[in-house]
């Protein structure tokens, strides 16, 4: 069971800091200034930000297997697009279809931990899978330049297209479904509505301060790092990917110790 969310949240991480290995490459061939390098960056996120309260009432309606085998099919589609672009807009619409994919990668694995492993585990096992996923951030920095020198960002994709698709086939057919605990666990509680979350004060007081942090900590790792690394601090390439790299390796250890 937890093997193949963490593989897709692996994924959803590799998506989202891709951009800062591949802009360069991107800029150079579609004639990007810095505007249009960071909408196509942001789109990713709008996507995946609008996505995530219908992909949460999805996950407790169907589950997380059927949920994440599903939406991995789309940022499979999505990367296909990606890597045979040819204008921006094209890109972009391709962005928007991978962040819509992954959109429950992470939720998908927490829900899942939630519903078979012990509470007493719980937080460990968020930590692993935030540690296993953040590993895809490790590969978007060193090994996916070394990649681009000798495959190309095009042919990257469709090495991502292929994992993507094997991933949620993955899922689909391994994950065991736990359909009677789940409904157990909803009926023996007071139902849930969107209001009943957004108005309780420990919603409240938690929200803003998660935000921030993680909002701030995926801009600076998907793109402006990068920038500020080469624009600002003038390193060359490969001493810009070494510092990605410790910044992904920090992050990845991190949730694994915190958990």
């Amino acid at each position: 069971m937890f093997i193949p969310f963490a593989a897709g949240y692996y994924l959803a991480y590799l998506f989202r800091t891709i951009n800062a290995a591949i802009s360069p490459a991107l800029a150079s061939e579609f004639g990007l200034d810095a505007a249009e390098t960071g909408l196509l960056a942001s789109v990713y996120f709008l996507v995946f930000g609008v996505a995530q309260i219908p992909v949460g009432i999805f996950l407790d309606r169907f589950g997380p297997r059927r949920v994440q085998g599903v939406l991995l099919v789309i940022a499979a589609g999505g990367a296909t697009l990606f890597g045979n672009a040819s204008s921006l807009p094209e890109l972009l619409f391709a962005r928007g279809m991978i962040g819509l994919g992954v959109a429950g990668s992470l939720m998908a694995g927490l829900k899942s931990i939630v519903t078979w492993f012990p509470r007493e585990r719980v937080a460990l096992a968020n930590g692993w899978m935030i540690m296993l996923g953040s590993l895809g951030a490790v590969t978007a920095t060193a090994p996916t330049d070394w990649l681009l020198n000798y495959v190309g960002w095009r042919s990257l994709f469709e090495i991502l297209t292929i994992g993507t698709f094997a991933v949620s086939g993955l899922i689909y057919m391994v994950v065991p479904e736990r359909v009677g605990d789940s409904q157990t666990a909803t009926t023996a509680r007071k139902p849930l509505t969107l209001w009943s979350v957004y108005s309780d004060p420990r919603f409240l007081r938690i929200a803003p301060l998660s935000a921030t942090c993680i909002g701030s900590a995926w801009a600076l790792q998907s793109l402006w790092a990068s920038a500020w690394l080469t624009d600002v601090e003038g390193l060359d390439g490969q001493s810009r990917v070494s510092h990605m790299l410790f910044m992904a390796v920090g992050l990845s250890f991190g949730a694994l110790r915190l958990g």
